[in-house]
């Protein structure tokens, strides 16, 4: 095939349906995740819990029956007999019910961005998998073209050496390299399959399921220069994450300093009198009271879970600090990558392939009329081989790069403003 023809099928196959985009694969790896389905029901329960936290203990309704002698137990039988009614209500201090609400929301978002946290770098994951996929057969595909080039060059210098043309060196060397290439595309095909399979694995399909890719890439363009920092603090889950743990610690520290004000019982009874005498018209009696603990142990318990608490808290801020420091230098490193990798792709389609490219085929009609050496030839094959499989290795690192700074951010990276 001429490449004219090779370059339509490239574009014929990127515009085509069948090449499912990586975007559309991470989609339904997140739907279809069952690790991501059980962290976002623990969420749910966190966020029921939520809901409640804060509700005061039920009050407590009692009836007795009191003073009745033991050998009748008659109403009637004692003067201070009756029935006795009583209500009580434990009293939690100011500020307790909220606080607790509060708490358990935070608990709870933080529960949520753990699962937008686990999406993204699944999400990321597939992504990966996907560009790695399509170089190994990127790379397949030029290692069988340069494959049947070589049996070509073989077969010619064969028949140069029995007349003496070439010597047997050059039959060897050119052996080697077909035998070279032959090895390498059982490589290619051991990773297109493992590849494959982590792809089926992380969709839920059922193993060998095909899975669709281009057959060709273009680098994707280095973004322009951003806040990074920023952007990692408005849109990274688990920076999200860990400010609102570091939330909750503090509402948990309030909590606990409301929580050593002691609780307070309050109660009232009625007695039914049941009994009348000369001296005892059997007027029905009331008694109110309140009661509160002595904090002999809950005070400590307190102070406890507040130190506890703002240790909690302090913690997640320095893990905070150390994730932003190490999201700004891991981005640093990867812009790096994914600059290199897009010049490099520029650089071998518009100044180096096409040079090997034309030194390969001037040095093939030089050797057909003997003004060209092997050595040559064989420079130029193993030349162009390398370049097209370093084009392909450079322009895959780019989506590689997106990928990982994606994954970082949390969000795409914004375009170049040129």
């Amino acid at each position: 095939m001429t490449r004219p023809a090779l370059l339509l099928a490239a574009l014929l196959a990127l515009s085509s349906p069948a090449a499912a985009q990586p975007e559309a694969l991470a989609d339904e790896a997140v739907a279809a995740n069952s690790d991501l389905e059980a962290m976002r029901a623990r969420a749910r329960a966190l966020e029921a819990r939520a809901e409640v936290a804060g509700a005061w203990p039920d009050p407590m309704l009692a009836v007795e029956l009191s003073n009745l002698p033991v050998d009748s137990f008659d109403l009637s039988g004692h003067p201070m007999a009756g029935v006795q009614l009583r209500a009580q209500q434990t009293l939690k201090p100011p500020g307790w019910s909220p606080l607790q609400r509060e708490v358990g929301a935070l608990r709870a978002d933080a529960a949520g961005l753990s699962v937008d946290e686990a999406a993204l770098q699944l999400r990321a994951a597939v992504t990966r998998t996907w560009w790695l996929l399509t170089r190994t057969r990127l790379l397949r595909e030029v290692t069988e073209a340069h494959l049947a080039r070589t049996e070509e060059l073989l077969r010619a210098a064969r028949v140069r050496y029995e007349t003496g043309g070439v010597g047997q060196h050059a039959v060897l060397r050119l052996t080697v390299l077909r035998d070279r290439l032959g090895d390498e595309l059982g490589d290619f095909a051991r990773d297109e399959r493992a590849l494959t399979a982590a792809l089926n694995e992380a969709l839920a399909r059922p193993p060998g399921q095909a899975v669709p890719t281009p057959a060709a890439v273009e680098p994707a363009p280095p973004p322009g220069s951003a806040d990074w920092e920023a952007l990692a603090r408005a849109h990274r889950p688990l920076v999200l994450r860990l400010g609102v743990e570091g939330d909750a610690a503090r509402s948990a520290a309030a909590l606990a300093r409301v929580d050593a004000r002691p609780d307070l019982t309050v109660w009232a009874g009625y007695r039914i009198r049941t009994v009348e005498t000369a001296t005892d018209p059997g007027t029905d009696l009331v008694a109110v009271g309140l009661g509160a603990p002595i904090p002999a142990g809950s005070l400590r318990r307190a102070r406890g879970a507040e130190a506890a608490a703002q240790e909690e808290a302090r913690a997640a801020a320095q893990a905070l600090e150390a994730v932003i420091n190490e999201i700004v230098a891991s981005v640093d490193a990867a812009l790096a990558r994914w600059g290199r990798a897009a010049e490099k792709t520029q650089t071998c389609d518009g100044v180096l392939i096409p040079g090997a490219q034309q030194t390969l085929d001037t040095t093939l009609a030089d050797f057909a009329v003997g003004r060209a050496d092997f050595a040559s030839l064989f420079e130029a094959e193993v030349t162009l081989l390398d370049l097209e499989r370093a084009r392909i290795v450079a322009a895959v690192e780019t989506h590689l790069q997106q990928a990982e700074v994606t994954a970082l951010l949390g969000v795409e990276p914004p375009g170049d403003p040129e």
